[in-house]
Order: C-alpha cells, then sequence, then structure tokens
C-alpha cells in the first residue's frame, strides 16, 4: 500500500514567500526611486536657488556700476563745463594782457636812436611810421621786432633756433639776461611778416642846426593772444 502526501499547502507558502519577497523588492526599488528622485530635485532646487541668488548679486552690482557710470558721466558732464569755462576766462586773459604785453614788446624792440610817430592796427594788422637816425637804425628795429618773444618765464629775445632738437635759445630780459633753451612749441613771436614799405632820408633843421634823418614805414603782423 503507497503513502500519499499533500504537498500543496507548501507550494502555496512558498509561492506566498516568493511573493512577499517580490513585493518588498519592488517597494525597495519604488523607494530608491523616490529618495534618489527627491535627492535630485533637491539638488535641482538648491541648484536654482544658488543660480537665482546669483542673478541677484549680478543684477545689484548692475545696478551699483551703473550708478558709478551715471556719477562718472556726471563728472565728465562737469569737467568739460569747467574746460569751456577756463578757455573763456584764458582768452579773456588774454585779451586784456595781451595788447600791454605786445606794446611792451615792442617798446623794448625799439632802439634809442629810433621814434615812432604813428601806431595804427587793425585785425593783428599793424603799420608803423617812425625816424631813424640811420638806415642801420631801422634794420636793428627790424631785427629787434622779429626776434621778440614770449616764454613760459616771461619776455625775452630770441637768440637761436634749432631745429633739430626742435628748441629756442632765448635771452630772458627779466632775468639779468640769462640765456634759456625752451622747446620750440612754448615760445610764442610777438611780430612777423615784418616788410619795410618806405625809407626816405631826409634834413631835419631845429634850433640846433640841421640833421639829416629817415623817416621809415613799416608793416607787420601783432600777435596779441600772448
Amino acid at each position: 500500500m503507497m503513502i500519499h502526501i499533500n504537498l500543496l499547502p507548501v507550494r502555496q507558502v512558498k509561492k506566498r514567500e516568493v511573493g512577499r519577497q517580490a513585493l518588498v523588492v519592488i517597494a525597495g526599488v519604488l523607494a530608491f526611486g523616490v529618495i534618489a528622485n527627491w535627492i535630485w530635485y533637491d539638488s535641482r532646487a538648491s541648484e536654482q536657488r544658488k543660480n537665482a541668488q546669483r542673478i541677484t548679486a549680478t543684477q545689484s552690482r548692475i545696478a551699483e556700476l551703473e550708478k558709478v557710470i551715471g556719477e562718472v558721466n556726471n563728472i565728465n558732464a562737469r569737467k568739460k563745463d569747467v574746460q569751456a569755462k577756463l578757455v573763456i576766462l584764458n582768452d579773456l586773459r588774454k585779451q586784456r594782457t595781451g595788447p600791454v604785453r605786445m606794446l611792451d614788446a615792442l617798446a623794448t624792440a625799439t632802439p634809442k636812436k629810433v621814434w615812432l610817430t604813428k601806431f595804427e592796427e587793425k585785425q593783428n594788422a599793424v603799420v608803423v611810421d617812425g625816424r631813424a637816425a640811420s638806415v642801420d637804425d631801422v634794420s636793428e628795429f627790424m631785427r629787434g621786432l622779429q626776434n621778440m618773444v614770449w616764454t613760459p618765464k616771461g619776455m625775452g629775445r630770441l637768440v637761436d633756433q634749432k631745429r633739430d632738437t626742435q628748441t629756442s635759445r632765448v635771452e630772458l630780459l627779466s632775468a639779468e639776461g640769462a640765456i634759456e633753451d625752451f622747446p620750440s612749441k612754448d615760445v610764442a613771436t610777438f611780430f612777423t611778416n615784418i616788410q619795410l614799405k618806405k625809407a626816405e632820408q631826409r634834413e631835419v633843421k631845429d634850433v640846433s642846426g640841421s640833421t639829416k634823418l629817415v623817416d621809415f614805414e613799416l608793416n607787420l603782423n601783432a600777435n596779441y593772444t600772448i
């Protein structure tokens, strides 16, 4: 006689055990997925917050720079306004002092034996009439006019002009005849285009007798902007 054993309950138990293990695995996978997604989302959210903070900081920095740029533009505008006013003041100063310096240069350049009888000026064009003891005195007067200059240290006489070094050697009249070299661009000439229009010798009579003098006329340009 054979003995029969019913294995169905055992199989069912094993199936249930396998099912529970599968559920545990699925639950673990789902939990891992949820945790992984949460970690990824949190990292993305943290990165987004950092980017938002960077954007805010950058915008604040841009606003500060725009404020600084605005202040710099205002300073530049005020600087241009001041420079324009300084140019006007400098022009006014030159218009006030220029004729005085020019007349001083004219007097300094006039030799002892030369007497001026007329000085007419129109738009920097000057006509000078005068008398001299001789033609040589007239030539000396013309050379004196040509050499009268203005330097950063005051009025002087041009001694030499070096083109290779672009410097001018000047005898300063306010420093007891001191001679200095200046850049040619810093030396301004009072009189230019000096032309002798007339030189006639005449006999002039006075109480002491008769004297021969030279009547002359000069045309030149005068610089009033010094």
